[in-house]
């Protein structure tokens, strides 16, 4: 089994497995500590990039997988600096074992891709760069649950506002949920991780003191354990059904009908949520509820 040691963590692999283990050191990321380890089939890796870099920045090397299989590909973190299980950077002076660990890689990537009796389910892959459930995010706000089944947001933080300490808390079934976001914090700017429902078209709010579907980290306080919470949501959500699903042949069983009335109503529930939150107005609350309605 080869096997490479970077600045916060080692990864070995096999002819099949690539298996990513992080230290829990004061430097190492918070989203690297809370992961622990984790592993990636090498039939899931579509690319090996390294780069050699320099005395002072040594080398990085960073897996890029197929479409899906990268929880935090959509959250804003595959530049350079974004922090990822996926990829390892380690000093100058071993960049040689590095790119021989590398090109190792390459081939066996390759060839498991070549040889393998299907393609790995690119959800099944996400959920293991996730965190384990239940998982629980703090910030100076509040916190962040999830539990598999449910997303609790809990506003009892020294930072909270007073909208979000009068609400106290708020559920999302997992079922209610369209995608979970994740903000950096930039600057002077608070970061967030914001819970998308579906079939809600609010606008986003103009005061996230009074968005009852966030929880803002401040500076560096908070805001890898929120990447890391969106990336667990997202990588547990059901897929969004194509249109013409229902119609296609061997297609599995729909939703039924209790199932489809329950999240109309929530939905509508949180409509009116938004409505007196004044996130929407009187004629888009209406309008919604009535779209909404006409489907039972």
């Amino acid at each position: 089994m080869e096997e490479l040691r970077g600045h916060y963590g080692t990864w070995r692999f096999d002819g099949e497995t690539v298996r990513l283990r992080f230290d829990s050191g004061r430097r190492v990321p918070t989203l690297l500590k809370h992961l622990g380890e984790c592993a990636v089939p090498l039939a899931a890796v579509r690319e090996v990039e390294f780069d050699r870099g320099d005395r002072r920045r040594g080398w990085r090397l960073r897996l890029w997988l197929v479409d899906g299989a990268d929880p935090y590909a959509n959250l804003g973190v595959s530049g350079r600096d974004g922090t990822t299980p996926l990829l390892l950077t380690g000093p100058h002076d071993k960049e040689l074992v590095a790119e021989y660990v590398a090109d190792q890689i390459t081939s066996a990537a390759g060839l498991a891709r070549g040889t393998a009796d299907g393609s790995p389910d690119p959800r099944e892959v996400a959920r293991g760069l996730v965190a384990r459930l239940p998982f629980q995010a703090r910030t100076a706000e509040g916190t962040a649950t999830f539990d598999g089944a449910r997303v609790r947001l809990q506003w009892d933080g020294l930072m909270a506002g007073s909208a979000k300490e009068k609400e106290k808390a708020r559920e999302f079934r997992l079922t209610e949920i369209a995608e979970a976001r994740w903000l950096p914090p930039v600057d002077l700017t608070e970061g967030l991780l914001r819970i998308d429902l579906r079939g809600a078209t609010a606008p986003e709010a103009t005061d996230i003191e009074h968005d009852l579907c966030t929880l803002v980290s401040h500076g560096t306080k908070g805001s890898d354990e929120t990447l890391l919470m969106a990336a667990t949501i997202n990588a547990h959500l059901a897929p969004s059904p194509a249109p013409e699903a229902a119609a296609l042949p061997g297609a599995g069983p729909a939703p039924s009908a209790e199932q489809d009335v329950e999240t109309i109503l929530a939905t509508i529930r949180e409509l009116g949520r938004l409505h007196a939150e004044g996130l929407l107005t009187d004629e888009e609350f209406s309008a919604k509820k009535a779209e909404l309605l006409g489907r039972l």
